[in-house]
């Protein structure tokens, strides 16, 4: 068990998904009691088993489909012979719990559009760190529900925010050199997801910076810019949640 804990861990932190397999309920005779698990990975690669043969192989196609769906479930298999499987005589439940990888936001900025954004990724599971220059806004007073606070210039502090390929990155500061600066630093990381608020001007002229600095028009096309699902919001919350609903796109359609 630790050690399927241990590659579970692993696989999480690469941003890959995993099935877990459990046989939960066994009667009769089975290949495997309750408490055996196997590993199933979104690159088909298995650790342990349930019991091999056929039903191990039709265990492993089923956990490919929890994948694929995103979606735990319990399945009974019968072993009486003339049911296709092992002839064992006896009936075995195997529960396929989906483990996703870590979902990692950063938030640069933390202002009214930060705060609430912050909320919204909480409530969805992200694990959630807030970035800002300003000492006011970057307070466990003000962000007391976030995982990580970091405050200090933005060359300095979003390099210690941990990003790698599970984390989304949201720019929403209070200027347009902060955020220029901060799409600098996110372009250069292994962020799956870039997103940045602003006008089309803004995003014109911070796009012709960052082609001076040598990035290529295929890797500002990543850019999620202006951010967030066109849905008419107005207020700091409202573009909160077109944020919130544009990360929830991305992940599901990943």
């Amino acid at each position: 068990m630790h050690e399927i804990i241990n590659r579970i861990l692993e696989i999480s932190r690469r941003g890959r998904s995993c099935v877990v397999a459990t046989v939960v309920a066994s009667s009769g005779s089975s290949p495997r009691k309750i408490g055996a698990r196997m590993l199933v990975c979104d690159d088909a690669a298995t650790f342990g088993t349930v019991g091999g043969g056929s039903l191990e192989k039709l265990a492993i196609g089923d956990a490919s489909a929890a994948l694929k769906k995103k979606m735990s479930f319990l399945k009974t298999y019968s072993l009486k012979k003339g049911d296709g499987l092992q002839v064992c005589g006896g009936e075995v439940s195997i529960y396929y719990d989906v483990v996703s990888p870590r979902r990692h936001l950063v938030i640069a900025g933390g202002g009214h559009i930060g705060l609430s954004l912050s909320l919204i990724a909480k409530l969805l599971g992200y694990e959630v760190t807030v970035v800002d220059n300003r000492k006011e806004y970057a307070s466990r007073s003000r962000f007391p529900h976030v995982d990580h606070v970091v405050c200090g210039r933005y060359e300095v502090a979003l390099p210690k925010a941990a990003i790698d390929e599970a984390t989304a990155i949201v720019i929403v500061t209070h200027g347009h050199l902060h955020d220029a600066v901060a799409l600098r630093l996110a372009l250069k990381s292994k962020a799956g997801y870039i997103g940045m608020i602003g006008s089309r001007a803004k995003i014109a002229h911070i796009f012709s910076q960052m082609r001076r600095l040598g990035f290529s028009p295929a890797r500002l096309k990543q850019v999620h810019t202006p951010i967030g699902l066109d849905i008419g919001a107005e207020s700091p919350e409202e573009i909160a949640v077109a944020i919130a609903a544009e990360l929830i796109q991305e992940y599901r359609q990943a």
